[in-house]
C-alpha cells in the first residue's frame, strides 16, 4: 500500500502535512457524484506559497480533498469537532487494487470508505480570527 499523490499538497510543501495532526472542518457527502470532500486545515506553513500569497497575513492553510467514486462508506458517531481536537487518526492508502481505503476514527465517531481516486480541489490560506 501506498500514499495517494496529491499534486496541489506537494507543490506547497516538501513534506505534506500529516491529516491527523490537520483539524477536520468540514465533512461532505454527495450521494448523487458517490464523493466524500473532506476539509482540513493545518498551522503548518507551504515551503512555496502560491504567488498570491507571496507577502499576505496569514497563519492557516486551508484545503479540501475530494474522493470520487466512493463504495462502503460507514458513519458512525456524527458530532463536530472542536478545532483544536487530536483525539482521532485519518488514514489514506492506495490498495494494490488501485482504490484508496480512507479512514478517520476517533473514541466516539468514524467515517471510512473506498474511493476510486482523489484530489485536492481547493486551497487558501488566511489568518485565525479574521472573517
Amino acid at each position: 500500500m501506498r500514499l495517494p499523490l496529491w499534486p496541489e499538497l506537494t507543490a506547497l510543501y516538501e513534506t505534506p502535512p500529516d491529516l491527523s495532526s490537520c483539524p477536520l472542518y468540514y465533512v461532505h457527502v454527495d450521494e448523487r457524484d458517490t464523493s466524500v470532500t473532506l476539509g482540513f486545515e493545518t498551522a503548518r506553513l507551504p515551503d512555496r506559497p502560491r504567488a498570491e500569497w507571496v507577502g499576505k497575513r496569514y497563519d492557516t492553510v486551508r484545503f479540501f480533498v475530494v474522493f470520487t467514486g466512493v463504495d462502503e462508506l460507514r458513519i458512525t458517531g456524527i458530532a463536530a469537532e472542536p478545532p483544536d481536537a487530536r483525539d482521532r487518526t485519518v488514514r489514506v492508502v492506495v490498495a494494490d487494487t488501485g482504490r484508496q481505503q480512507v479512514s478517520v476514527a476517533g473514541e466516539s465517531r468514524s467515517i471510512s470508505f473506498s474511493a476510486a481516486t482523489s484530489a485536492v480541489t481547493r486551497s487558501r490560506v488566511y489568518l485565525q480570527g479574521s472573517p
